[in-house]
């Protein structure tokens, strides 16, 4: 059996440029868990999206502000040097006062009563720094079709995070557990190997801002390699429902004018035209026009919401909605309702 290890390297490092690993599956030992039919493998850029509400955490940086739910986002690596290196000492000290490492039986997701253990002092430590964050990460070994593994290590973080919370660790304090499936082995051998099943915990940042969350599909190629084995809609193979690839969003505009500036007539309007995907798939259209005038002393606001299901315009005075129309896409059957 040949080594997989560096193979998979090579795929992870390049699934942001659109790289596919499509080369066939190692044959197994007779004693290892059964593959696929086929083996999955990690796509980009093809049409796939991960669901509304994916944490903005996990998108890479260059499009993380501009997604809907995640423009007040600050990344972690905004640290200022100090505070980085404070959370690499105390990394150090929870790997040192707790062991990180859960280790877990051959095919196997279930805590053993010495996982549970470790799990215990990770916990009790945690609850001390209520400040802090931590990530799970995922590992097997390399027996098995790396689809298989990326789930199996997948399950296995989960398992280790709601474990850490019925324990009384926050939400807030546990990152979204990561997947690495079988790409990053301690010992690189093509057979069973203990130390290659595990989690490991880690510190990772403080809960400085509120946790943001997408409110629209997200390109899966705008996902951090880090964190996109974990989501199964990034994954082609057998199970997986079909993909219905969308069409590019049109551009944003937005237009400005300002007209007798700095007089008791001056009047100022700006306007802007945004798109995005909705749960479902289709585009979202937001029309949104704000007008003064008095030099400010007056504003109104007209916002226009157009979905595949309705229509709903909101007619805005002094920065306050008065009135909302909710209606059919055609404009039909109207529902006005009035904000005192």
């Amino acid at each position: 059996m040949t080594l997989k290890p560096v193979l998979t390297a090579l795929m992870l490092s390049g699934m942001l440029a659109g790289c596919v690993d499509d080369r066939a599956a190692a044959p197994l030992s007779a004693t290892a868990a059964p593959a696929p039919a086929a083996e999955p493998a990690l796509i980009v850029g093809d049409g796939r999206f991960v669901p509304v509400g994916t944490l903005c955490e996990h998108l890479i940086d260059r499009v993380v502000n501009k997604v809907s739910g995640c423009e007040g986002y600050v990344k972690l690596s905004g640290m200022t040097p100090r505070e980085a290196a404070e959370i690499a000492s105390l990394n150090s000290r929870f790997a040192a006062e707790v062991a990180p490492i859960v280790n877990f039986e051959f095919d196997k997701a279930d805590l053993t009563p010495a996982g549970r253990a470790i799990l215990d002092a990770q916990a009790a430590w945690m609850v001390r720094f209520v400040n802090l964050r931590f990530s799970v990460f995922g590992h097997t070994d390399l027996v098995g079709s790396e689809g298989y593994n990326f789930d199996l290590a997948k399950r296995r973080a989960e398992t280790v995070v709601a474990y850490l919370a019925s324990k009384g660790v926050p939400s807030d304090q546990l990152e979204a557990l990561v997947s690495y499936g079988e790409t990053r082995p301690i010992i690189p051998v093509d057979k069973r190997e203990a130390l290659n099943r595990r989690t490991v915990t880690e510190v990772t940042g403080y809960i400085t801002v509120p946790r943001l969350r997408t409110k629209v599909l997200v390109s899966c190629s705008a996902v951090k390699a880090a964190f996109i084995a974990s989501y199964p809609t990034c994954l082609n193979g057998p199970g997986l429902p079909p993909v219905r690839p969308l069409p590019p969003l049109p551009d944003s505009v937005s237009t400005s004018n300002t007209t007798a500036e700095n007089t008791t007539n001056a009047t100022h309007t700006d306007a802007s035209v945004t798109y995005s995907y909705t749960a479902d798939g289709s585009v979202q259209k937001v029309t949104e026009t704000n007008g003064s005038a008095g030099n400010g002393n007056v504003t109104t606001g007209v916002k226009v919401t157009e979905t595949k299901d309705k229509l709903v315009r909101e007619i805005k005075l002094n920065g306050q909605t008065t009135m909302t129309v909710t209606s059919n896409p055609d404009g039909s059957d109207p529902q006005v309702q009035w904000n005192n």
